[in-house]
């Protein structure tokens, strides 16, 4: 059944009672409207003349003739290939394009990188040759920078910190440099050497933290040596009371283990500081009801927290991270004054201290790198690149003037700040893993923490005596004032007490 106009198989067929016919619907009333007669035997007709003829099933539309033979199929399928290689074609172009544009561009970035790289190694160059000239020269500041105009051409981008702040560090500075001056030799009442060969274990603190997840990681003691501090492998932070023989505040709140702890230094309502792997700071103030309860909470790295310092004048600390970057914070508000990343480290920190006149940072890194940062403009004064593997520990002596570091190749070094060399390396056992590095107060003894605990003579690296009481390696190390004694803590949840026997 096929209409006689077009000659295909209707939608709609209708038949004509004048001539007999099969017509499309919509094309016979169109004809009509126009002609008024049939289109077969020009008999003259209306649109009543049309009957609808009902199909079961209902008339499918045939394939359109020209797809109706093998030829016509083969020559669209060819067209339709046709037009994929075209376009095809035509996005390989643009894809060869933007790969130019790209390769172009990453070329451009990598000679202003490798230029930049090589204007910061002149300047940092510049900087330890000028310090040398002032060490030879006798003057105190080894860490001086190029003048202010040349700074400011160099890192003008580089921020400073406020002026009320830059004031405090300065009279903190000055004041600390007065003391010292007036300390150079230990009082009669130091340890002597003899003395400290003859220390042994006098008394412990077993079992704190939970048994569940095992070891302190962490120690502080406050200035008096009566409260202990101590973070653990149990995400909480715990105070110990000497006087008391108990634990008398314990801290839950943190979600990954606790990586440092500190004292803030006051006398009277101390504060406290804890940092974890969960990338948090806690600052913990004093409460009459708890004791301590959470005054603020830090978000302070994108990841973990690796360690913590306390400014000289106890109104700033600053914590630094896995994230390469370290933040200077205002105890009051607990507000970050400054937050510096090293565009060359992007490895991560490990560990961190302030120096002891507070206007110098030091930091040690993944990639075996310890930096001297100047603080007041967050700059580095200082590379020390000598060691292999991650920095484990970094510690400044009181005088100022020696730091000493450690790292995971068996090697303690320290570093004589006025000369940005290094003067002394002590070489530990084979396998033997650095934790903590302690300082006494007049940069007499080096006390080294690991597989045991080893005390040095910092002046020529001679050893002096060793403590094997702990179980587990020792992560915490703290001199008693005078050197009178040693404190360790370690992950066999002991905190040790070495000094002369009774």
């Amino acid at each position: 059944m096929f209409c006689a106009i077009s000659g295909e198989a209707p939608e709609q067929p209708v038949v004509s009672i004048k001539s007999g016919h099969v017509f499309e619907k919509r094309l016979i009333e169109k004809y009509i409207s126009e002609h008024g007669r049939d289109p077969v035997n020009n008999e003259e007709m209306t649109v009543e003349d049309l009957i609808d003829v009902k199909t079961t099933p209902e008339t499918v539309k045939p394939r359109p003739p020209k797809l109706a033979s093998v030829p016509s199929l083969l020559s669209a399928l060819q067209n339709e290939w046709d037009s994929v290689m075209l376009e095809s074609f035509t996005l390989k172009q643009q894809y060869q394009q933007v790969r130019q544009e790209l390769s172009h561009a990453l070329y451009q970035n990598d000679a202003a990188t490798r230029v930049i790289a090589r204007l910061k190694k002149e300047r940092d160059a510049a900087r330890e040759a000028l310090a040398n000239v002032q060490a030879h020269l006798g003057t105190t500041t080894a860490t001086t920078a190029a003048p202010a105009g040349q700074e400011e051409s160099m890192d003008v981008d580089q921020p400073t910190l406020p002026d009320e702040v830059i004031e405090k560090m300065n009279t903190t500075s000055a004041r600390l440099s007065e003391m010292r001056r007036g300390k150079k030799k230990p009082p009669t009442e130091f340890a002597s050497l003899e003395t400290v060969k003859e220390y042994t274990q006098t008394s412990s603190i077993p079992s704190l933290h939970s048994a569940r997840s095992a070891g302190i990681t962490t120690m502080d003691v406050d200035s008096t040596g009566n409260f202990i501090l101590t973070g653990g492998n149990d995400k909480h932070v715990q105070l110990y009371n000497k006087n008391e023989d108990k634990v008398v505040v314990n801290l839950p709140g943190h979600t990954k283990k606790i990586t440092a702890v500190k004292f803030r230094g006051q006398e009277e309502n101390d504060l406290l500081l804890s940092a974890s792997a969960d990338k948090h700071v806690r600052i913990w103030v004093p409460d009459e009801k708890k004791a301590y309860k959470l005054g603020h909470n830090i978000a302070a790295h994108k990841s973990d927290v690796v360690g913590l310092s306390v400014h000289p004048s106890k109104d700033y600390f600053v914590s630094a991270g896995n994230d390469s970057k370290w933040n200077f914070y205002d105890f009051e508000t607990a507000k970050a004054i400054a937050e510096v990343t090293d565009s060359e480290n992007q490895s991560g920190y490990t560990c961190v201290s302030f120096h002891p006149d507070g206007n110098l940072l030091g930091t040690g890194t993944n990639d075996s790198v310890v930096q001297i940062w100047d603080v007041k403009s967050q700059r580095i004064a200082a590379n020390f690149g000598e060691h292999t593997g991650k920095i484990n520990a970094l510690a400044f002596s009181e005088n100022g003037y020696i730091i000493a570091t450690a790292s995971e190749d068996n090697l303690v070094k320290l570093w004589d700040l006025r000369k940005l060399s290094n003067t002394k390396t002590f070489t530990l056992d084979e396998g033997y893993k650095v934790n903590t590095l302690a300082f006494d107060d007049y940069g007499q003894f080096l006390a080294v923490g690991g597989n045991d605990v080893r005390v040095f003579k910092a002046k020529d690296g001679s050893p002096v005596t060793t403590f094997s009481d702990n179980t587990s390696d020792v992560t915490g190390l703290h001199w008693l004032p005078l050197a009178q004694g040693l404190i360790s803590a370690s992950l066999d949840r002991t905190v040790r007490f070495y000094g002369q026997s009774s």
